[in-house]
């Protein structure tokens, strides 16, 4: 949630990443997703914690936590799962959804880490927040995974 976090907006970060794509693309050619799949790379060869794989997936969270400030209209969740988040004093924001509690749970990884979850401490909150526990940052941010009302799984 791009209002939990900062105040930057989509086209404020696709600027930021505009001229590293564009020396990317000069030098090698490609599709963007060559650029992401090679920074996955890096990821491994400079031995960040958890490697390409896991700055993946907290890359795609962070993506898709901040979508709700970005989007124009409500979107629409059908996943038997949703990943949800609560700012203190305010009312559960939906992230994003899914079908395995599991890979739900990992969409609120980088929100949680946002907030002061220590990265080390974050694979052992996917299995609690799978299992139906509310998890809450010293700031009062609550994250959870419930079942979807409106799903017809």
């Amino acid at each position: 949630m791009a209002f939990l976090f900062d105040e930057l907006t989509t086209p404020d970060r696709a600027d930021r990443a505009r001229e590293a794509w564009a020396l990317y693309h000069r030098a090698h050619g490609g599709r963007i997703e060559d650029l992401i799949a090679d920074l996955m790379h890096l990821a491994d060869v400079d031995d960040i914690p958890g490697g390409g794989k896991y700055v993946a997936r907290l890359g795609a969270a962070n993506y898709v936590a901040e979508l709700p400030g970005w989007l124009p209209e409500e979107p629409v969740y059908n996943g038997a799962y949703l990943a949800q988040v609560r700012p203190a004093g305010e009312r559960w924001i939906t992230l994003g959804d899914g079908e395995d509690r599991r890979l739900v749970a990992e969409q609120l990884l980088e929100g949680m880490h946002r907030v002061g979850f220590r990265i080390a401490d974050l694979q052992s909150h996917i299995a609690d927040l799978a299992s139906g526990h509310i998890l809450t940052s010293e700031q009062g941010h609550e994250f959870r995974v419930i079942a979807n009302p409106a799903s017809s799984h």
